[in-house]
């Protein structure tokens, strides 16, 4: 268990130097997911869209996350 901290530190460090890389493919799969709703014939409004709704979801859940971690006095 006397490793645990240095691990887990080891673990952040390596989270924050790969965040720019999970955001670039994050970025690659929605214009991957785009261009797919577009050849298959629908307009790009609908494409936006539904690239807004799957983001729109993924963040609520960040969201929630954040305000249950408040005490009822601090909200």
């Amino acid at each position: 268990m006397d490793s645990l901290p240095t691990w887990a530190w080891w673990m952040v460090c390596g989270g924050i130097l790969l965040s720019p890389v999970f955001a670039f493919l994050m970025a690659v799969l929605v214009e991957i997911f785009i261009g797919l709703l577009s050849e298959g014939g629908t307009p790009a409004l609908v494409a936006l869209l539904c690239a807004g709704i799957v983001g729109r979801v993924l963040f609520r859940r960040l969201r929630v996350r954040a305000h249950a971690d408040l005490v009822e006095d601090q909200a």
